[in-house]
């Protein structure tokens, strides 16, 4: 008999895993403006790679990550604050607790480093609107304000991913804000890059 894990495991987002991830379906939906989520990760599959990680803690999802190229969710396109870099990835939405959101952010940087990305974006909603990333949350992981529109509320975030040992260095700076649960002791786990030098979106 499988005893469960206690400790959360991340792994990739499968075409046929989609069903078992609240809320992923909804969130691939809104950006790629209506298409079904496991058709989608197929398809990013074989062109472009893992467009996804989900965090798992045996067999409930705790939170999941989707990413890819700015092209692949048409919906960006409609935002006051584009356009996106074309030779960047863009993350779409990333759900979970505020540390397992931070552990999918670490976990997306270092595989989009190891693929050669050298920039990130998002469009941040300031209202935290559904399947939006939040603005607030992404400063505060150390993302950059680039461009902001006040009336729709939305704010275009990114980071740069600089060389490897950057990014390490830069995910080791949280160690010790975000901790896993463990039965003996506990294990810190890195978090994403460290808050900008006090940057803040423009009024």
């Amino acid at each position: 008999m499988k005893v469960a894990s206690f400790v959360p495991v991340i792994g990739p987002i499968t075409p046929d895993a989609v069903d078992g991830v609240p809320g992923l379906a909804e969130a691939v939906s809104l950006w790629t403006q209506g298409r079904p989520a496991a058709e989608w990760f197929r398809e990013m599959e074989e062109c472009w790679g893992t467009a996804g990680f989900v965090v798992r803690r045996g067999d409930e999802a705790q939170g999941f990550v989707v990413y890819g190229p700015p092209e692949r969710f048409p919906r960006a396109r409609g935002y006051p604050v584009g356009p996106l870099a074309d030779d960047g990835a863009m993350l779409a939405y990333v759900g979970g607790d505020v540390r397992t959101r931070r552990r999918l952010l670490v976990r997306m940087l270092r595989e989009l480093r190891l693929r050669g990305v050298a920039t990130v974006e998002a469009v941040a909603s300031d209202r935290e609107r559904p399947h939006h990333v939040p603005t607030r949350f992404m400063l505060q992981s150390g993302w950059r304000p680039v461009r902001h529109a006040p009336l729709g509320g939305y704010t275009l975030v990114r980071t740069e991913l600089g060389s490897a040992v950057e990014v390490g260095e830069l995910a080791r700076s949280l160690v010790g804000k975000v901790r896993l649960p463990s039965l003996k002791r506990k294990v810190p786990n890195p978090g994403i890059l460290a808050r900008a030098d006090g940057e803040r979106p423009e009024r």
